[in-house]
């Protein structure tokens, strides 16, 4: 069974994801279903993506003080 991962591939722009296991797990090497494009494991992908939501945050509170 394959699990389909939304996330955005940096090198072709698709968000199918895929992985052969039912559920994900934090050592799983996530690639992209389009163009085989290797993302990294789930759990370092989860540490950018917590990252980036967190720059976004303190930037929508920069400009809320201004």
């Amino acid at each position: 069974m394959t699990v389909q991962v939304e996330l955005p591939c940096p090198k072709c722009k698709s968000t199918k994801m895929k992985f052969e296991r039912p559920e994900i797990r934090e050592t799983d090497i996530i690639t992209c279903a389009a163009c085989g494009h290797n993302l990294g494991t789930m759990a370092s992908i989860r540490e950018k993506m917590n990252k980036a939501y967190q720059t976004l945050n303190q930037a929508g509170a920069k400009r809320k003080l201004q």
